[in-house]
């Protein structure tokens, strides 16, 4: 075969190989990787926009207003006087359903109880138990360490109903603090502190030391209440 030959064989060879099927990238493949960019990309900016509310409640503190307050000997915000002989204890946690039905439907009722001196209501806020929940309970003692420990707690009840996700983002809640009147720079700065933390390992360790796994949980006296009846029984005129 002479060079002539040769060369016509490799012309026919090169034009074989281009006539024959390209494999061809499917479409979806090229396309999903920017789909997931702009995913994302929608999802920060959701987050952006969301975490931007943070709705207050209409007549705010209302409930509690000529409450007695304090704390527990262990730093549990209190309603009611120290030496109230009947004790209530609430362990809850913010992003728990149930945690906010009680709060809403049976706090109100024992108002009356708590102002006639006759009932005391403890609240152990719950960190572990739903996504979120840490920085609730944050949010929550430090609207208590300027005095509004139960206004932040309906306000966080309150957003449970509103929003799917990012509901106590860090911003929300500085956001909140802000529109609830609290000096935002202290509470922001109060979300990080040591003593913040000691809190929520404080109520944790109640929560663990006695035998609890679910929220919410009550006692009456040191007796946990099985029955929501015996909360009638309280409230009964």
């Amino acid at each position: 075969m002479n060079d002539a030959d040769r060369t016509v064989n490799k012309l026919l060879e090169q034009a074989e190989r281009e006539l024959q099927p390209r494999r061809r990238i499917p479409l979806v493949v090229m396309i999903l990787p920017g789909l997931m960019i702009l995913g994302l990309i929608a999802f920060l900016i959701y987050r952006e926009i969301s975490v931007r509310n943070a709705p207050i409640p209409d007549n705010l503190g209302t409930l509690y207003a000529g409450l007695e307050r304090g704390t527990t000997e262990q730093g549990f915000p209190r309603l009611g006087r120290a030496d109230a002989p009947i004790l209530i204890e609430d362990f809850s946690s913010y992003v728990c359903p149930h945690c906010r039905d009680f709060h809403n439907e049976y706090l109100p009722a024992f108002v009356d109880e708590i102002t006639a001196g006759e009932v005391q209501f403890v609240f152990v806020p719950i960190a572990n138990i739903g996504p979120g929940a840490t920085d609730a309970t944050k949010g929550a003692f430090c609207a208590g360490e300027q005095g509004q420990f139960w206004e932040m707690s309906d306000v966080l009840f309150d957003w449970q109903d509103r929003f799917l996700i990012f509901t106590f983002d860090p911003r929300r809640l500085i956001k909140g603090a802000n529109a609830m009147g609290l000096d935002g720079d202290a509470f922001e700065a109060c979300l990080s502190a040591k003593s913040t933390q000691q809190f929520v390992d404080a109520a944790q360790n109640e929560f663990k030391g006695r035998g609890l796994s679910g929220t919410p949980t009550l006692f009456i006296n040191g007796e946990q209440v099985r029955d929501y009846a015996d909360f009638d029984d309280l409230i009964e005129p």
